[in-house]
């Protein structure tokens, strides 16, 4: 039966003229060549398309991300000549000092417990002034610590900057004393 039909086409093509040949040869060659670009190409082409679109936003989303990444570098990086770094180093330097001057003079400073006596001592000098009273006030930190408010986290750091600064924490002692005698024997007295 196909080489009935076969054979009925072959019939049909060899009758007709070499120009008529060439025409249905063109035709059925574009038929197919247009089949398989809407049947293959096309498709690909439209995946071809979203692809390279998708690859596009994804590599602006890597440049905005890298773009981040560079500005928090460059805000977090260690800048040696940034005004903090110099304040910071500034204060360390006048921190040393103090240190280094309280280590020096510390045999001179009075001792607490003995503070109220030595004042005593050098108001009764003054034979104008009558030292009535003289009272030795708690011993208080001369930095107030601050209130820590906020989560477990910062309580935590806080309780640590706070050992930290009870290390070397200055403490105030406090005296409150009454003197008795007229104005001008206390204001050449002072």
């Amino acid at each position: 039966m196909m080489k009935e039909q076969w054979e009925k086409i072959s019939a049909k093509l060899n009758a007709m003229t070499v120009r008529e040949r060439v025409m249905i040869f063109a035709t059925i060659v574009t038929v197919l060549l247009t089949l398989l670009d809407m049947l293959l190409l096309e498709p690909l082409f439209v995946r071809q398309k979203a692809l390279h679109s998708q690859l596009s936003q994804q590599q602006q989303m890597i440049n905005e991300v890298q773009t981040r990444i560079g500005v928090l570098v460059q805000e977090n990086s260690p800048d040696a000549n940034s005004p903090q770094r110099n304040q910071l180093k500034r204060i360390r330097q006048e921190l040393a000092e103090g240190n280094a001057f309280l280590k020096s003079n510390r045999e001179r400073l009075v001792q607490p417990e003995k503070m109220a006596e030595h004042l005593r001592q050098l108001l009764n000098r003054n034979n104008r002034l009558q030292l009535v009273t003289l009272q030795t006030l708690p011993v208080t930190p001369l930095i107030e610590q601050p209130q820590v408010k906020g989560g477990e986290q910062v309580k935590a750091e806080a309780k640590v900057m706070l050992a930290t600064m009870q290390e070397k924490q200055v403490y105030k002692h406090g005296v409150t004393f009454t003197l008795r005698g007229n104005y001008l024997d206390l204001l050449q007295y002072l």
